[in-house]
């Protein structure tokens, strides 16, 4: 491919930033030689949150709308501006990455023939209203004529093959890019244990029995949290900080705020331990889709994950963390002394998550079958 055709655009009504499997897998193209522009919108929360530069990725966002009339007429004007881009950008790609971009996706693979890749970070809701059925139909056409649909975990995939059976799948895990592994292990300015958090900021990531175990815990431990609120948990953070005051340990939680991937790492790569207690009944498989254990790997923290079977023969019985009830302060509490106990294991498992990622648990290795599909 001649390096004036490398061109892609990325579609997503939403804020890119937030996806750090966008970031990444553009900042590899734009390594590669492509020109890369994002068009995107703003999104509540997320503000603070900035793609690294680079030469060869632009990123325009439309403003961010309130649902109601004038988010339909935002809407619109958000697909004339992707139609009108594609269609006069010279571009031989299109990247897609979410149930709103669908219908775009497809007017442009029908009526334009350009390809489409569509990334389905999470499997959307069964429609509730007439916008929402127009949409999943479109996701249905778009997943038969799409290039190349990625999912970023095996059940999920399978399951997408099953609904869709003449959708072409690649599994791509959500994993860092190597040059986001930090440089040897964090140097401890104190004798503290941090716990880290970053994500979401939602009940069913960062459960209350967390604060419940910094009760029962020493006061050297520390909980270290950033990220930002859905609209679904508008008032997560006061509610949270709320409880830290009621059991007594507000003076042991900080709340970092929400942070570009750069800053995020630095924070993380002072702590010790990382918190990924996704609860036991969510509402879909989320090993290899969760970004925030490889992340925690690559920052040079071991993990503290859910108990549940998948999670620990992912994890756990390769060396890189261990397992708790989420819903349990109590066991909680017993998993985090255990380690604080054996400073010895706990290194060996921040040496062997860095090591991990710089082998093979990387988005170069996910991405290169997509890669390889791009450049054809």
């Amino acid at each position: 491919m001649d390096s004036k055709e490398k061109k892609i655009l990325y579609l997503q009504y939403t804020n890119p930033a937030a996806f750090p499997p966008l970031e990444n897998s553009a900042w590899m193209l734009a390594e590669a030689g492509w020109k890369v522009k994002f068009i995107g919108t703003k999104a509540l929360g997320v503000d603070g949150i900035e793609f690294p530069y680079h030469e060869n990725i632009q990123v325009e966002l439309a403003p961010f709308c309130h649902p109601g009339f004038r988010q339909k007429l935002n809407f619109l004007n958000y697909n004339f501006r992707c139609f009108k881009e594609a269609l006069l950008g010279g571009y031989s790609c299109i990247y897609v990455s979410d149930l709103f971009s669908c219908p775009i996706a497809w007017v442009l693979c029908f009526l334009l023939g350009l390809k489409v890749f569509y990334h389905e970070h999470d499997t959307p809701d069964a429609p509730q209203s007439r916008m929402t059925r127009i949409l999943h139909w479109t996701r249905r056409k778009l997943a038969g004529s799409a290039d190349l649909c990625i999912i970023p975990q095996k059940e999920r995939a399978n399951i997408f093959s099953e609904k869709f059976a003449t959708a072409k799948v690649q599994v791509c895990h959500n994993m860092p890019l190597k040059n986001r592994v930090l440089e040897g292990l964090p140097q401890k300015k104190s004798d503290h244990f941090r716990l880290w958090y970053h994500g979401s900021l939602v009940p069913t990531l960062l459960p209350l029995t967390v604060l419940e175990a910094l009760a029962i815990l020493p006061d050297s431990v520390t909980l270290h949290f950033a990220g930002y609120e859905l609209i679904g948990y508008p008032n997560f953070l006061e509610s949270f900080m709320w409880k830290a005051r009621a059991l007594g340990v507000q003076e042991r939680v900080f709340y970092e705020g929400a942070l570009s991937r750069g800053v995020l790492y630095e924070k993380a790569g002072s702590c010790d331990l990382g918190l990924a207690l996704f609860a036991r009944q969510f509402r879909e498989p989320m090993v290899g889709a969760s970004n925030k254990p490889f992340d925690y790997m690559a920052c040079g923290l071991a993990l503290l994950i859910n108990d549940s079977t998948e999670w620990r023969e992912f994890f756990c019985a390769k060396g890189f963390g261990v397992s708790c009830n989420p819903e349990s302060g109590e066991k909680i509490a017993e998993a985090v002394q255990v380690l604080i106990a054996d400073k010895a294991r706990l290194i060996e498992m921040q040496k062997l998550g860095q090591n991990k990622i710089r082998e093979d648990w990387n988005y170069e290795c996910q991405f290169s079958p997509v890669m390889k599909n791009l450049e054809a």
